[in-house]
């Protein structure tokens, strides 16, 4: 049950990002990546059945390449004013190899070169297995993807690299797993074996359906740590967009609860939520415009009601470097939204304004885009990031915040 949805725009209210590292709060490849969310589904990324009845070549090697030239400016209240001026060169290599119909072998690498370093890494690498032409497996290292939700997904329990609201639309890395697939007519079945890349391993259950036009799922997963969750997602397609939510309720949680004194208390026999409810509308004229807005809310019965940290910086930071407590989404409360308008009028011309903002501590990132497209080969973007929050806020944890890009994309090649 595969269902494509058109999102041709970013707009995204998100709950609250974890704090920036960075030199800028969004990258330019999380605005201009592709043309949109093309694809939203709550299946999985990838069909194992499908892959199977399109098989092609014995062996198929494909890949990209691309020059980008960067220079970036950032103001912090913190700190001085940093510039840099950056050129990688980089892109995937992807090989794949079937020595008979029922079994394939894929590698897939990303490689990147610039005047600091070279580096490739492993994003994909599998073996597929077909028995029967019924049932379907998938061993090794795969991009594992539970739920609908664009910027923030709480039923995408089981991938070792999670959604990244600030972006959304960029490759996920690759999880250690065996797969199981049962494909019946429109609903799908899955049984998932996961390194918890702690020397154990996590076993996790999926069943899809499509009701009427509406994929539904429930996923059930048990971990090595004790802690069980079970998932509900919903994603319904319309004439004028998609909207969707999820469901997930948690036992057995190993992080800490925090009080007003940052006193960290077990939480492990409580029952906590998360849920999440979001959209899209598209409008578009095939000569003129496409234009997408979307948003979503988030909330997190993982992260904190109030947040504790920003009276308590030091005790905060002892809990953060022990791992007791939640960090990557500490707050409860999440919203987000963009808009994005592509190809203007076919001038090659796409905008993207996103919103972040976390209701918890109050910190919030806007960013605005412009790209313009010469050709297939040559791109030029412009970003303008900025963000605000208090002490430790979470989109900006050393206060306000801005950011300017310019990205000359050159030698864009696939093969």
């Amino acid at each position: 049950m595969k269902t494509a949805v058109s999102l041709v725009v970013i707009t995204g209210l998100t709950t609250a990002a974890s704090a920036y590292a960075g030199d800028e709060l969004f990258d330019d490849a999380s605005l201009f990546g592709g043309d949109g969310l093309i694809e939203q589904s709550t299946i999985d990324q990838v069909d194992l059945a499908q892959d199977f009845l399109t098989a092609g070549e014995p062996v198929t090697v494909t890949g990209s390449f691309a020059v980008k030239a960067k220079h970036s400016i950032v103001n912090a209240a913190s700190r001085a004013i940093q510039t840099k001026t950056k050129v990688t060169a980089g892109g995937v290599i992807s090989i794949g190899v079937r020595p008979q119909p029922a079994y394939r072998l894929l590698l897939k690498t990303d490689y990147d070169i610039n005047e600091d370093k070279a580096s490739i890494s492993l994003r994909e690498g599998f073996v597929d297995a077909s028995f029967l032409d019924k049932v379907y497996t998938r061993t090794g290292r795969q991009t594992l993807h539970w739920g609908a939700g664009v910027y923030y997904s709480p039923a995408d329990l089981i991938s070792s690299d999670r959604v990244d609201s600030r972006d959304p639309e960029a490759d996920r890395k690759g999880t250690d797993a065996i797969k199981l697939h049962w494909p019946q007519t429109t609903n799908n079945y899955y049984v998932y074996i996961i390194d918890d890349q702690k020397s154990h391993y996590d076993v996790a259950l999926k069943g899809e359906w499509l009701v009427d036009s509406a994929e539904v799922s429930v996923g059930l997963v048990a971990k090595n740590d004790g802690q069980n969750s079970i998932a509900l997602t919903v994603a319904q397609p319309e004439p004028w967009g998609k909207w969707y939510g999820e469901y997930v309720l948690h036992h057995g949680v190993v992080s800490d609860a925090l009080d007003a004194n940052a006193v960290a208390s077990d939480r492990s026999q409580d029952l906590l939520q998360q849920a999440t409810l979001g959209g899209s509308y598209t409008l578009s004229d095939a000569d003129d415009y496409k234009i997408s807005a979307s948003g979503q809310w988030y909330y997190n019965g993982l992260g904190y009601s109030q947040a504790h940290w920003q009276n308590n910086t030091s005790q905060w930071l002892a809990l953060a470097a022990a791992g007791t407590v939640e960090t990557y989404l500490a707050g409860q409360m999440y919203v987000a939204s963009s808009l994005r308008w592509s190809d203007m009028y076919q001038t090659g011309i796409t905008a993207s304004l996103t919103h972040l903002y976390s209701a918890t501590d109050g910190s919030y990132s806007d960013s605005l885009g412009v790209n313009y497209k010469f050709t297939d080969e040559l791109r030029l973007s412009f970003n303008l990031g900025n963000t605000a929050s208090g002490k430790l806020g979470q989109y900006s944890p050393s206060g306000p915040q801005t950011s300017y890009s310019l990205t000359l994309s050159m030698l864009n090649y696939q093969f």
